[in-house]
């Protein structure tokens, strides 16, 4: 059977003006987890990467490790199905019309508002609401790609990248949360799509979660592995 590893990438920028931009924590996520992996003599004979630049570079910090310590490690595909959900992006064009009519969100604004210090809670908090219902088909945005769509190019992607595997291989495949979510959900045969949202923020930054792979199954057999840091250097976001 051939393994499959999916990792997210390190922390991203959150609040910046560019969320898709590794974080200064972010890159030292990125580069623990290539000494790791060095340290740890795993080998890979393909490697797939999402088209984000949160993702690329942290398949290019992996891939500096290995090149330093004289180790191959193969130039990555691009595969446009590992690309993450847009529920970030869906959620700012969301918010205005949602906090007319919505008393939770209303409730986090107010909240923050009167308590500076809960902002990140009670954003992270609004995220959740927003992506579980979102996931779930209750809120649609004009002119912005559905969960629904996101799930299917996952599939796609998946499908891609397993057409490519030859028995008995090692696969490194860089991406995000929220695709690693859905790919669980693939594989495990999840019916509900809040759950498979709610899998995202589970998922932790430089995380690795593997598959079995051969012609007649596909079985998960690690999720969110996280050896190579410390508490201290843990992040969800």
């Amino acid at each position: 059977m051939s393994k499959l590893y999916f990792f997210r990438h390190g922390q991203a920028s959150l609040g910046a003006d560019n969320y898709d931009v590794l974080s200064p924590l972010g890159e030292e996520q990125a580069l623990a987890l290539g000494k790791y992996l060095v340290e740890k003599n795993i080998h890979f004979d393909r490697v797939f990467v999402g088209p984000l630049a949160r993702q690329k570079d942290t398949y290019k910090a992996v891939q500096a490790i290995y090149k330093e310590n004289k180790l191959p490690f193969p130039v990555a595909e691009e595969v446009a199905g590992l690309k993450e959900h847009q529920g970030i992006e869906t959620m700012k064009k969301a918010l205005p019309q949602l906090l007319q009519t919505n008393t939770y969100l209303r409730q986090l604004q107010a909240s923050s508002k009167e308590n500076p210090a809960l902002t990140k809670t009670n954003t992270l908090l609004s995220f959740q609401y927003f992506l579980g219902e979102w996931a779930e088909g209750n809120i649609q945005v004009e002119g912005m790609p559905s969960w629904a769509s996101f799930r299917q190019e996952v599939k796609t992607g998946l499908n891609t990248i397993l057409q490519q595997v030859q028995k008995g291989e090692n696969i490194a495949a860089f991406t995000s949360g929220g695709t690693i979510s859905a790919i669980t959900a693939e594989c495990l045969g999840l019916a509900s799509e809040k759950k498979v949202a709610d899998l995202n923020f589970s998922i932790r930054n430089t995380a690795w979660t593997t598959f079995l792979f051969s012609a007649e199954k596909f079985n998960l057999l690690t999720f969110n592995e996280l050896p190579h840091l410390e508490k201290e250097m843990t992040t969800f976001i």
